[in-house]
């Protein structure tokens, strides 16, 4: 079993590399904040050790970051709330069903669900969601953000799917899978299927989830349902080279400016009224 951290560990292909090239080598832990921006639990851990204490840190989530509540997100959706612009306020069953259905009429959602994640990786609660069906996308998606079209979008996938996904996939990479910290060839089913989250190589960097990721996986399960198809693109919810939105304004701002056509931020879902429609 092999541990690492350091911004070199962000290279998800050397990290595919290291669990399939290197002898002796079963398992691979990248943690998940791996750069710069983790090196305070890292002084944490030495502090700690100086001082003679046992540390043990159970396996949790990366969502450490901050968390808004329903008058805070309510405020932030200021002059839309009243406004000809479509808010809608759902209940908890029915909101995954109606972001995946907006998702699945080829929609681009902003995700905006809980506290924001401690790291480098959107893991699905400040994520753009959109079809892997699309094989224009990238093109699309990319000018839309102002990404170089060589960079890959990454897939969400269901776990009890990862497999027929995923080349060597197996139910211990699990950890790896749901921070986003390596690749995988993909199958010959998920290249045709999802083209959108194919790199040129025929890798993709997964997101797996289950149950634990909560109103996420029920998007990603609502979707799935619909259209037979068990993956999503999942890319962070920002324009190329800015930081990853981290509050409910900063969301409602990056929708305003085209970043998505609909900002999903439980229990509102907002659609904007083109100027089209006002006439």
């Amino acid at each position: 079993n092999v541990c690492v951290a350091g911004g070199v560990f962000a290279n998800v292909r050397l990290n595919m590399r290291i669990r399939t090239d290197l002898h002796g080598v079963q398992r691979v832990f990248v943690y998940p904040n791996m750069g710069d921006g983790g090196l305070c639990v890292g002084a944490g851990a030495l502090a700690s050790r100086e001082l003679g204490l046992l540390i043990c840190a159970p396996k949790g989530n990366c969502f450490l970051g901050p968390e808004f509540s329903v008058d805070t997100l309510r405020e932030a959706l200021g002059q839309h709330m009243g406004s000809r612009d479509l808010v809608e306020e759902w209940d908890e069953g029915e909101f995954a069903n109606v972001a995946a259905s907006h998702i699945h009429r080829g929609g681009v959602v902003g995700f905006f669900y809980g506290a924001m994640e401690f790291g480098p990786r959107a893991l699905g609660h400040r994520s753009l969601l959109a079809r892997a069906t699309d094989p224009g996308l990238c093109d699309t998606l990319s000018a839309r953000l102002r990404r170089t079209e060589f960079m890959p979008f990454a897939p969400v996938t269901l776990r009890a799917h990862a497999a027929e996904a995923y080349v060597g996939w197996v139910p211990e990479d699990l950890e790896a899978g749901r921070h986003m910290t390596t690749c995988y060839e993909v199958s010959r089913a998920m290249r045709d299927l999802c083209p959108a989250v194919v790199h040129v190589d025929g890798t993709a960097r997964p997101q797996v989830v289950d149950e634990r990721d909560g109103l996420y996986f029920q998007v990603v399960r609502a979707y799935a349902a619909m259209s037979g198809v068990h993956s999503l693109v999942n890319t962070s919810f920002n324009v190329h080279e800015q930081p990853i939105i981290c509050t409910p304004r900063e969301a409602v701002a990056a929708l305003e400016g085209g970043a998505c056509d609909a900002l999903a931020m439980f229990p509102y879902f907002l659609t904007l009224r083109s100027p089209a429609e006002d006439k």
